[in-house]
């Protein structure tokens, strides 16, 4: 947390032109306190309970007042031109309402960037693969900002007007994990545009959690639950069903992703597979919350945009 607050404070933005707000969701580890003492710039929005990353980041949103709500998650590192770069990616154009930076993972060359928060040379995004999987593209140069199809909740700008189109930010039904899709997939419904800011360098200190701990599991089973809901909530009966069967058989294939080594891919791939079928019923069973939110999506649903699963079988 002190990297993350102190790179986000030296930015080449001037003072008064960003703030900085620090939500705690009922931390016990004096986390608050040691941010008021050591960083007195910051607004600390403490709240008197856990309200998961989806409802805490909504009610942190109600506090802060700019034209664009940038969202950090406290393990990033960003770089000095970071914010700026960032917000010139998503104010390029009025059609533009969200857009991650580039985020830079461990497992990636331009990792070793960290230490002197170097603006890396190469534009890195996460895609949706054909057969369903979350696949992580180095994209190369590039200068300009590129349309993504999900968002990365890791440094991620929205744009304000856009709430009011969307009646919320993050579904809080969803607790934590694959809001950021469920978000990104709302506003390509409407019509919006989303995309990567290649020079907004972050770097993400995530590293894949393999180890058989109880834990480890309910997150990974409750991250593929929420993306099997963030599709249903785009889509037609017969999209969703297309689009289920992608990611039934296309989730074990995520392990392949995260720069792990060849046993642990082989071993994450096969724990993957019973997860996946425990989280796909477990979406069946939670599925009749969203009805009367995907309703609403669909019936606002922008005859020029293309469906979720358009977007990811054209690639």
């Amino acid at each position: 947390m002190d990297d993350c607050l102190s790179s986000a404070f030296d930015q080449d933005l001037p003072e008064d032109e960003y703030e900085v707000v620090y939500a705690d969701n009922a931390s016990t580890d004096g986390a608050a306190a040691y941010v008021r003492d050591n960083f007195p710039r910051v607004r600390i929005v403490q709240f008197d309970r856990n309200w998961g990353f989806a409802a805490g980041n909504n009610r942190a949103v109600l506090k802060t007042s700019g034209e664009w709500i940038v969202f950090l998650n406290q393990d990033t590192v960003c770089a000095r031109s970071w914010l700026r770069e960032l917000l010139a990616a998503v104010e390029s154009s009025p059609e533009i309402m969200a857009g991650h930076a580039n985020v830079i993972h461990p497992w990636y060359t331009d990792f070793s960037g960290l230490a002197s928060r170097a603006k890396s040379a190469n534009a890195y995004t996460p895609v949706l693969a054909r057969w369903g999987y979350l696949r992580y593209r180095n994209l190369g140069e590039l200068a300009v900002p590129v349309d993504v199809t999900i968002l990365s909740g890791a440094a991620l700008a929205l744009r304000r007007s856009a709430i009011q189109d969307l009646t919320y930010v993050f579904d809080e039904d969803f607790w934590a994990y694959a809001e950021d899709w469920d978000l990104g997939f709302r506003l390509l419904s409407l019509g919006h545009r989303c995309v990567l800011a290649p020079r907004a360098t972050v770097y993400h200190l995530y590293t894949a959690k393999t180890g058989l701990k109880w834990a480890n599991w309910i997150g990974t089973m409750r991250n593929l639950r929420n993306r099997y809901i963030a599709f249903y909530k785009v889509s037609t009966e017969r999209e969703f069903a297309a689009l289920g069967a992608l990611l039934t058989m296309g989730s074990p294939w995520n392990a392949f992703e995260f720069g792990l080594k060849l046993h642990e891919k082989i071993f994450f791939a096969a724990v993957l597979v019973p997860t996946t079928v425990v989280a796909a019923g477990a979406a069946m069973v939670a599925i009749g919350r969203f009805s009367g939110k995907r309703r609403e999506i669909l019936s606002r649903r922008s005859g020029e945009a293309r469906s979720i699963l358009s977007r990811i079988w054209r690639g």
